[in-house]
């Protein structure tokens, strides 16, 4: 929740004693915790910008990089294969993908198989890119998975233009209202 995640942010910025007598005793200056805020949301943004700093490819082979997705709303979608909610939900995400398709918007797929055969063959379905399979099941795409709040597949983030996390459960919101609620706003 967004609240864990403040607290989180301002347990790290100002330690754990800090936390413990002040936040759980309430006495906390409100203007701490905006100063907090601003200094966890530039290291968010600044930290997935550079987990996703990396090159990507489509279903054809074809080669892209972050730059080429700049200006637009990424949607960072962690699954696989053996999931059956990821299955279920995947063609979900390619309708509204498809239907989307002209705006600016782009859904990066980071694979959690367990092998690269699974990985390529689930991916073959997608219209989307990918990040490479090493990256998605290594530390990068775990990095992701924790810096956007995920605990379980499958998950779908959404990325403003300026990299900062707009919505860390998209997933509901796409099965409800598919393409019509762009950009999934929280």
């Amino acid at each position: 929740s967004p609240l864990c995640t403040v607290l989180s942010c301002i347990k790290a910025v100002l330690g754990k004693q800090w936390y413990q007598r002040r936040v759980r005793g309430h006495h906390i200056s409100i203007m701490k915790v905006f100063i907090v805020l601003a200094l966890c949301t530039v290291a968010s943004s600044a930290d997935l910008r550079s987990l996703l700093d990396t090159t990507y490819t489509d279903v054809s082979g074809r080669s892209y990089t972050l730059s080429d997705f700049r200006g637009k709303y990424l949607a960072l979608y962690h699954s696989a294969s053996w999931c059956g909610p990821c299955r279920r939900f995947t063609p979900n995400l390619i309708n509204a993908y498809n239907a989307l398709l002209g705006r600016n918007f782009q859904v990066i797929w980071i694979s959690k198989d367990r092998n690269s055969r699974d990985s390529d063959a689930f991916f073959k379905k997608m219209p989307w890119v990918r990040m490479s399979f090493n990256e998605g099941r290594g530390t990068r795409g775990n990095e992701l998975f924790k810096l956007t709040n995920q605990r379980y597949i499958p998950a779908v983030t959404i990325v403003d233009p300026n990299f900062r996390v707009i919505n860390d459960q998209a997933r509901s919101d796409i099965e409800r209202s598919g393409s019509r609620g762009f950009p999934w706003r929280d």
